[in-house]
C-alpha cells in the first residue's frame, strides 16, 4: 500500500488526474476504511478534471468528519461554485472558515462568490472581518486577491482606505482614475502607496503627473 500511495503522490504531482483517479478509486477498494485524506485528494482529482457532481458525491461524507481538515469544505465550494450553486458554494466556504481555513483561496473564492451573487455583499463579508480588528495575513492576502478579479473596484477601494491595498489592487484604481482623468483619485491612492511603500511604477507615475501639474496638490 506504502508502494500503491507513493505511485498516486507522483501521478499528482505530473497532473495526471486520470491515472490518479484510478488508483485512488482502487486504494480504496482495498482499503475500505481508508482514512478521509484518500477520499479528500480523490476529489481533488475530480475538481482538476472538472467533474464536481462525483467530487460533492465523494466529500459529501465527510464533511462533518471529525478528521477532515477545512481543504474538504473548500473543495465542496469550489465543485458547487463548477455548477454555479453560488448560495451553497458560500455556505462550504464558510464552513471551511470554520474548519479553521488558514488559507487566502477560501477567503479569495468566498469573496469572489460573494460579489458574483451581489457585490455588496462582499463588501459586507470584508465588513465583518474588519469589525473583529486586525484581520489575520491570510484573510488579508485573500482580500486583495478577490479585489484583483472580480469585475468592480468597490473593494479594493475599501482595501485601499484603511491602507490594505496591494500594489495589484493600487494599479486597478489607478488605471481607472487615469482613464477618467480623475487626478483627486490619482493622488490619494498614490498617498496611500507612499504609506506603505510605492513601486517603480507608482513612482513613475506620481513623477510624470507632477510633471504635468495634474495633482491638485501640486501648485
Amino acid at each position: 500500500m506504502n508502494v500503491l500511495w507513493g505511485e498516486i503522490q507522483r501521478l499528482l504531482a505530473d497532473s495526471a488526474w486520470v491515472e490518479a483517479e484510478g488508483l485512488l478509486r482502487r486504494y480504496g477498494q482495498l482499503v475500505p476504511n481508508a482514512p478521509v485524506d484518500v477520499w479528500d485528494v480523490l476529489a481533488y482529482c475530480l475538481l482538476m478534471q472538472g467533474d464536481y457532481i462525483q467530487c460533492l458525491e465523494v466529500l459529501q461524507p465527510w464533511r462533518t468528519h471529525p478528521r477532515r481538515s477545512f481543504w474538504v469544505n473548500h473543495k465542496v465550494g469550489d465543485a458547487l461554485r463548477g455548477l454555479h450553486r453560488l448560495e451553497d458554494a458560500v455556505e462550504a466556504y464558510e464552513m471551511a472558515l470554520v474548519d479553521g481555513s488558514d488559507s487566502a483561496l477560501t477567503v479569495r473564492n468566498l469573496l469572489q462568490v460573494l460579489d458574483e451573487l451581489d457585490s455588496k455583499l462582499a463588501l459586507k463579508r470584508w465588513q465583518r472581518w474588519c469589525s473583529f480588528g486586525p484581520r489575520p495575513s491570510f484573510v488579508l492576502e485573500g482580500a486583495c486577491m478577490a479585489a484583483h478579479l472580480v469585475p468592480g473596484l468597490e473593494l479594493a477601494a475599501l482595501l485601499n482606505q484603511t491602507l490594505e491595498a496591494d500594489a495589484g489592487c493600487r494599479r486597478r484604481l489607478l488605471e481607472d482614475a487615469a482613464y477618467a482623468l480623475d487626478w483627486s483619485t490619482c493622488e490619494s491612492v498614490l498617498d496611500a502607496a507612499a504609506a506603505s511603500g510605492m513601486t517603480d511604477w507608482e513612482l513613475q507615475l506620481r513623477r510624470r503627473l507632477n510633471e504635468f501639474q495634474l495633482l491638485p496638490g501640486v501648485a
